[in-house]
């Protein structure tokens, strides 16, 4: 259940737990394309990346947590030259044995608001793996539409070759 959550923006002092949060999220989910063994950010390089992106207009990173530890996290990113500054990119994860539970659909609700609130940003993209039902679901209930497939992108571990699908909202 999304009740007795907090979602807020990451500050600097999260950044050991965030770490912990991200290394255990590249370890359980066969929905990220960074490996658990590449993830090499120290908690150091990790405030400094939170600082930054906290000072950036067009960027955020969403924290959810229950208890006072992270259960989920939206990273969204915006290039800033002038034909694309209008659209944002994001990546979302859901902590193993908290998914299912809307606390995704909480996370990227809130995302969708403050988007909304932007003065500059028009639309949402997002990659998906094809295999990955959940959370198209959970995109396509929240409005997003597929736009594009960049096929046999992405290869697992066992060999298996699969789809990555872009979808898009314009809020």
């Amino acid at each position: 259940m999304a009740a007795n959550i907090e979602i807020r923006e990451a500050k600097a002092s999260d950044a050991r737990a965030l770490n912990a949060y991200i290394k255990e999220i590249y370890g359980t989910s066969d929905h990220l394309i960074t490996r658990q063994s590449e993830f090499r950010t120290g908690s150091f390089k990790q405030r400094f990346w939170i600082s930054k992106k906290a000072l950036h207009p067009s960027e955020t990173c969403l924290l959810a947590l229950r208890d006072g530890k992270i259960i989920g996290m939206l990273d969204s990113w915006t290039d800033m030259r002038a034909r694309v500054k209008h659209s944002t990119s994001f990546a979302m994860s859901v902590k193993q044995g908290h998914r299912g539970n809307g606390i995704g659909k909480a996370i990227l609700n809130h995302f969708i608001l403050w988007v909304k609130k932007h003065e500059t940003l028009e639309r949402i993209e997002l990659h998906v793996h094809s295999d990955n039902v959940a959370a198209q679901q959970l995109y396509k209930n929240l409005g997003f539409e597929l736009e594009g497939t960049r096929h046999k992108v992405l290869r697992y571990e066992d060999g298996r070759v699969i789809d990555d699908h872009i979808m898009a909202l314009w809020p």
